[in-house]
Protein backbone atom coordinates (compact mmCIF):
# COMPACT_ATOMS: atom_id res chain seq x y z
CA UNK A 1 0.00 0.00 0.00
CA UNK A 2 2.70 2.62 0.52
CA UNK A 3 3.81 2.33 -3.20
CA UNK A 4 0.46 3.71 -3.78
CA UNK A 5 1.48 7.09 -2.10
CA UNK A 6 3.01 10.11 -3.79
CA UNK A 7 6.01 11.65 -2.23
CA UNK A 8 3.82 14.50 -1.35
CA UNK A 9 1.50 12.87 0.83
CA UNK A 10 4.06 11.43 2.93
CA UNK A 11 3.10 11.60 6.76
CA UNK A 12 4.81 13.89 8.82
CA UNK A 13 7.22 11.73 11.02
CA UNK A 14 6.91 13.41 13.99
CA UNK A 15 2.77 13.30 14.19
CA UNK A 16 2.70 10.42 16.61
CA UNK A 17 5.10 12.01 19.14
CA UNK A 18 3.19 15.70 18.49
CA UNK A 19 -0.23 13.73 19.52
CA UNK A 20 1.43 11.57 22.57
CA UNK A 21 3.32 14.64 23.83
CA UNK A 22 1.05 17.76 24.13
CA UNK A 23 3.04 20.91 24.67
CA UNK A 24 3.95 22.23 27.89
CA UNK A 25 4.64 25.73 29.10
CA UNK A 26 8.01 26.78 30.24
CA UNK A 27 8.27 26.82 34.06
CA UNK A 28 7.47 29.69 35.68
CA UNK A 29 10.47 30.37 37.73
CA UNK A 30 13.82 28.11 38.03
CA UNK A 31 15.03 27.03 41.58
CA UNK A 32 18.27 28.41 42.54
CA UNK A 33 21.14 25.33 43.42
CA UNK A 34 21.39 25.61 46.91
CA UNK A 35 23.91 22.46 47.37
CA UNK A 36 26.84 24.87 47.29
CA UNK A 37 25.35 27.40 49.92
CA UNK A 38 24.07 24.05 52.05
CA UNK A 39 27.73 22.55 51.80
CA UNK A 40 29.32 25.90 52.70
CA UNK A 41 27.26 26.30 56.02
CA UNK A 42 27.66 22.65 56.74
CA UNK A 43 31.65 23.05 56.63
CA UNK A 44 31.39 26.35 58.97
CA UNK A 45 29.45 24.31 61.68
CA UNK A 46 32.18 21.36 61.59
CA UNK A 47 34.74 24.07 61.45
CA UNK A 48 33.48 25.88 64.43
CA UNK A 49 32.37 22.64 66.58
CA UNK A 50 35.81 21.38 65.98
CA UNK A 51 37.16 24.74 67.32
CA UNK A 52 35.13 24.13 71.16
Amino acid sequence: MAANRSPRARPDPVQAYKRIRKPMPPPERILPDKRRKAAERQSERERRDEER
